[in-house]
């Protein structure tokens, strides 16, 4: 034996440790705490839903455009002469009102004009009047017969009646005076100018009625109760537009009406044009304009659209991919549901098809969906889900 341990000493001794070491290792590992494994459960999807519910819902139309004028005229002098005196409101934005005399030309040549028509004409009805009475005695035989001349004097009394006319016509005209209610835009004439026949003085425009051209895509008509092809303007509904602003610094509003469309479609942008209307926007007439709607302002306008029985108004972030929601069915599972929308905006979208009263609509973001995905439900309000973006 002894023999056999010296021949193999070799390997022996480190078989020895390796035993060793084990059975040291086995007697820790039988003497130390028992682990229980426990296999963790499968944590559910958190989501958070919105009720569906139909509702009637009013859609509006969005669009934008510069406040204009219902016309705006050039005065124009139908006079030559010197300007000798000038209101004081026919300055640039001066108001006035119809009737006004705004720029008075120098009458005295068409005073002189209108003194010797008036004494042509006295001279010519003169004359009628004896050739009337000489036309009467030869009626009697007393003279040869007159009506010839009659006429001749008659003729000659019209004539100079008319050029009396055109001499009245032509002093009234050296007084420019207001056709309507408005505002002076600019003036281009001034007191001691001498002016001629044509030449404009200024231009105006009235205060009655602001006009906004407003330009509407194809995809929003849709939105909009219009009778396109009537021919008529006055069959138009009472279409209500907003019109908006910041005036000063200060958000301000407008109330006004849709007043006709335009009969083209715009050959550059492809949109059609409607025309909105505001009346009084400088607030003349009534006190219910606190802030003037001047002409030339941006402004954005809310045209009100028509009305929708039944549609579902969702949080934008329910619709995904432009065409689905996902809606939590009665097992708590996530299906995909196609919807029918209507319109969206920044906050909400309005679907007229796909869904039924009561739905769970999905409103929280879904990385990786899984038809029939089992899910834990937090249900909201489309009102609290829309103020926590």
């Amino acid at each position: 034996m002894n023999h056999f341990f010296t021949r193999n000493k070799r390997w022996l001794g480190p078989l020895a440790v390796v035993a060793a070491a084990y059975v040291v290792a086995t007697v820790i590992r039988n003497s130390g705490p028992t682990i229980d494994v426990i296999t963790p459960e499968r944590q559910q999807l958190t989501v958070r839903t919105v009720t569906a519910e139909p509702s009637a819902a009013r859609l509006t139309v969005s669009s934008q455009g510069e406040v204009a004028a219902q016309y705006m005229i050039d005065l124009v002098s139908e006079l030559p002469g010197n300007v000798v005196s000038v209101a004081p409101a026919f300055v640039n934005g001066g108001y006035f009102a119809k009737g006004d005399t705004l720029l008075e030309i120098d009458s005295t040549d068409y005073e002189l004009v209108k003194i010797r028509a008036a004494a042509s004409v006295a001279e010519a009805n003169e004359d009628l009047e004896i050739e009337k009475s000489e036309a009467e005695l030869a009626s009697k035989g007393l003279f040869p017969l007159r009506e010839a001349k009659v006429a001749s004097a008659e003729a000659r009394v019209a004539s100079a009646k008319a050029v009396l006319s055109q001499a009245e016509a032509d002093l009234r005209r050296t007084r420019i005076k207001a056709p309507f209610d408005g505002r002076v835009l600019f003036t281009s004439a001034d007191f001691g100018q001498y002016i001629g026949k044509g030449q404009s003085v200024g231009r105006i425009f009235p205060t009655a009625i602001a006009e906004i051209r407003l330009p509407l895509a194809d995809q929003q008509l849709r939105y909009l109760s219009l009778p396109f092809g009537t021919g008529n303007n006055e069959a138009l509904p009472n279409v209500p537009v907003v019109i908006k602003a910041d005036v000063g610094g200060s958000a301000t509003e407008w109330s006004g009406y849709l007043h006709r469309m335009e009969g083209a479609v715009d050959d550059d942008s492809r949109v059609w044009y409607a025309v909105a209307r505001v009346d009084d926007p400088y607030g003349i007439q009534t006190e219910t304009i606190d802030v003037p709607l001047a002409m030339g302002v941006f402004v954005e306008a809310e045209i009100e659209g028509r009305q929708i029985d039944s549609v579902y108004r969702l949080p934008r972030m329910a619709l995904r991919d432009q065409e689905y929601v996902l809606v939590v069915d009665s097992d708590s599972r996530l299906r995909r549901r196609e919807v029918e929308v209507l319109r969206t905006d920044y906050e909400t979208v309005l679907i007229s098809d796909g869904l039924s009263p009561g739905d769970k609509v999905c409103v929280s973001p879904v990385e990786v969906f899984v038809d029939g995905l089992s899910v834990r439900v937090i249900d909201q309000t489309v009102a609290e889900t829309v103020a926590e973006k």
